[in-house]
Formats: C-alpha cells, sequence, structure tokens
C-alpha cells in the first residue's frame, strides 16, 4: 500500500492498517491504532459526539460555523 502515497511522504508513515470499508473506516482507523481493535469503532465514534457536545462552542468558533 505504501506505492499509493507519493515518495516524499514515505518516510512520515509509520504504520499502514487496512480497515474494513464500510462508512465507519475513519473510526475503526483509529479505534486499531489506539489498540482497542477496529471492533471498537462505534466507542471511538461515541466518545467524538461527546467531545464535540461538550465543546461545539469552541469547535464553531474554530470553523467559523455549523456547515
Amino acid at each position: 500500500m505504501l506505492d499509493q502515497f507519493q515518495p516524499f511522504i514515505h518516510d512520515f508513515i509509520d504504520n499502514i492498517v487496512d480497515v474494513k470499508l464500510d462508512g465507519n473506516c475513519g473510526y475503526r482507523l483509529v479505534a486499531d491504532l489506539s489498540s482497542m481493535g477496529e471492533d471498537s469503532w462505534l466507542l471511538v465514534r461515541n466518545h467524538l459526539l461527546k467531545e464535540l457536545g461538550k465543546f461545539s462552542h469552541e469547535y464553531i468558533k474554530l470553523f467559523g460555523g455549523t456547515d
């Protein structure tokens, strides 16, 4: 898979993880790289939603709106 990235970035890649492609692959990747296993993707998603809810005003300010 390393050949899918531009050569200049190869030295910065420590690990490539191939997770199930089901629309939740970003959460699966974070879960797997956090040593929770990719099947813990829902836990990662729920933690992110709590974070966004708790600090929504900060994220709105950071990104300039809700769009």
